[in-house]
């Protein structure tokens, strides 16, 4: 398993648990954003935003969605 994908997965769950708790898009990307930097805490607010939206690319072909 990589790191890549470890990422990918924390990503995936902090979005997909707070859309079906009925969350709205962006609070439950700034989750995923959050789930992010908890994995990587020298990563900037906004670098980790960045990798997030490109994770989160990623997540249907991954089977996440």
């Amino acid at each position: 398993m990589s790191e890549h994908d470890d990422d990918l997965r924390a990503v995936a769950r902090a979005y997909i648990e707070q859309r079906e708790d009925g969350v709205t898009d962006y609070p439950a990307f700034v989750a995923a954003v959050d789930a992010y930097r908890k994995r990587h805490p020298e990563t900037s607010n906004g670098e980790a935003a960045l990798i997030v939206s490109n994770l989160m690319q990623e997540m249907p072909r991954a089977g996440c969605l």
